[in-house]
C-alpha cells in the first residue's frame, strides 16, 4: 500500500455490514492497535437524524478559533474523502492516510482470520484509522459525528466524550434503530457517559423524554438568534444554537467573539449551498431533512421564487412523506431522477412514486435540469447523489 488511491480502495473493500448485536468486533480491532481511543483528548460526541454535520462543523470552526488543536471525524465526504479526517479543518494528507491505513490492515491480517467470517466493517475500519492518528497528535479536542444512531455505533468508544449532542430525531434507519422516535432516541441518546454534559436540539417531546432518562446531567438546549447562523438555510438557525451550546458545555471560557469568527469560518458543501446563480444543493436525505429545506425555501427571500427539487433518493428513505405538503404550494414543483447509491443501493422506484402523487420524472438529473422552467433548481435527496451532481456543476 503506497498510494493514497490504494489506502481508500482497501477501505472500501471491507464489507459494508456485519453483525450489529453488540461491539466486540470494534473493540477487538482496537485492542489489536493498542486501544489508540484510550490516549485521546476530551471529545465532542455528535448524533442526530439530520444536523449532525453542520453542526460538528461549526463547533470544530469555534474550537479552532479559540485555541484547541481540534481533530474533526465526519461522514460521507462530499467532493474528497480525506474531508473525513481534519485537523483544524486541513484534511488528513496523503501521507498520513497511507500510513496509517497501512498501520490498520496490518492488524486485520491477523484479526481477519480470527474473527472471520465476523470480520470489521469499512465504517469500523476508518474509525479506527481515525482513532489511530488522532491518538499521535497533540490534540486539546475531537469532534466526532456518529455514523447511524449512537449506541452500537463504532465511534461510541471513547470514555472521554466531555459533551454529548443530539441535534435532532427523527425517522430514518427504522431497520436499525427502531421503528418509533422513542425508540430512535434511546439509540441515539446511547453515546451519553455519566460525567458528559448532555446537548439537544428541537427534539420531539417523547424523543426528550427518553434522553432526560438516559443523562445523569439536566439536558441543555441553544438560544435561538444569539448568534448570526453559521452556515445558510433556515433550518442552520437551529443548528447554530446548538453548537454554541455545545461549545459553551465544553468550555465556558470561549468568548461570543471567538464564536461569532468560527461561525463566520463554518463552510460545509451541499448544505443549502449555493452553487450557481438560481441553482443550490442541499443534501435533504429523508423527510425531516426535507422538511427542513422546504421550510428554508418558504422564507421571505425565495416567497415569489418558483422552484424545481430536482430529487434523487435512495429506496429506503422516506422523502416522499413530505411530498404531499410541498405539492400544495404551487410554486413548487417536484422532478424525480434515477440515482444508483453506493453498493448498488438502489433509488426510489420514480415511475411508481411519480404516479402516486402526480409528480415528473426525467432519465437522469442532467435532463431534468435542462427542462427545468424555475427561478431557483435544488438538486436534493442522498448525500452520495447530490456529491455526483456538485461533481460536475
Amino acid at each position: 500500500m503506497k498510494t493514497v488511491e490504494e489506502a481508500i480502495q482497501f477501505i472500501h473493500s471491507r464489507p459494508k455490514g456485519g453483525k450489529k448485536e453488540s461491539m466486540d468486533r470494534m473493540y477487538d480491532l482496537l485492542g489489536a492497535l493498542d486501544n489508540p481511543q484510550n490516549r485521546l483528548p476530551p471529545a465532542i460526541h455528535v448524533t442526530g437524524t439530520n444536523g449532525k454535520g453542520s453542526v460538528s462543523t461549526m463547533v470544530s470552526n469555534i474550537l479552532r478559533v479559540a485555541g484547541y488543536q481540534t481533530g474533526l471525524y465526519m461522514s460521507p465526504y462530499i467532493t474528497n474523502f480525506r474531508e473525513r479526517i481534519q485537523i483544524n479543518n486541513q484534511l488528513i494528507s496523503k501521507t498520513d492516510l497511507v500510513t496509517t491505513t497501512k498501520e490498520v490492515a496490518d492488524c486485520l491480517n491477523i484479526l481477519d482470520q480470527k474473527l472471520a467470517p465476523d470480520i470489521p466493517t469499512e465504517f469500523e475500519v476508518l474509525t479506527a484509522i481515525m482513532l489511530t492518528y488522532f491518538s499521535k497528535k497533540e490534540l486539546d479536542a475531537i469532534v466526532i459525528e456518529v455514523g447511524i444512531g449512537g449506541q452500537l455505533d463504532s465511534t461510541n468508544v471513547m470514555k472521554q466524550t466531555k459533551v454529548a449532542v443530539i441535534t435532532s430525531v427523527g425517522l430514518d434507519h427504522q431497520a436499525l434503530l427502531g421503528h418509533t422516535i422513542s425508540e430512535i432516541a434511546w439509540q441515539k441518546a446511547g453515546i451519553i457517559q455519566d460525567d458528559s454534559s448532555v446537548v439537544i436540539g428541537d427534539l420531539p417531546e417523547e424523543a426528550q423524554l427518553v434522553v432526560a432518562s438516559r443523562s445523569k446531567s439536566p439536558l441543555i438546549r441553544g438560544e435561538i438568534g444569539v448568534f448570526e447562523q453559521g452556515l445558510p438555510g433556515h433550518y442552520q438557525i437551529q443548528n447554530t444554537a446548538t453548537a454554541v451550546a455545545a461549545v459553551n458545555a465544553f468550555d465556558n471560557r470561549i468568548t461570543p467573539e471567538q464564536i461569532s469568527k468560527g461561525l463566520d469560518d463554518s463552510q460545509l458543501a451541499a448544505r443549502f449551498e449555493r452553487v450557481k446563480p438560481g441553482v443550490l444543493i442541499d443534501g435533504a436525505h429523508n423527510a425531516q431533512g426535507l422538511k427542513k429545506l422546504y421550510e428554508s425555501l418558504n422564507t421571505e427571500t425565495y416567497q415569489e421564487k418558483t422552484v424545481t427539487l430536482i430529487i434523487g433518493s435512495l429506496m429506503d428513505k422516506n422523502v416522499v412523506l413530505e411530498f404531499d405538503e410541498i405539492l400544495k404550494n404551487h410554486r413548487f414543483q417536484i422532478i424525480l431522477v434515477p440515482f444508483v447509491g453506493p453498493n448498488g443501493r438502489h433509488s426510489l422506484n420514480i415511475d411508481s412514486v411519480a404516479k402516486k402523487y402526480g409528480i415528473s420524472t426525467a432519465s437522469s438529473w442532467r435532463e431534468a435540469y435542462q427542462q427545468h422552467q424555475a427561478d431557483i433548481v435544488v438538486f436534493t435527496g442522498s448525500l452520495y447523489f447530490v456529491s455526483q451532481v456538485r461533481g460536475e456543476i
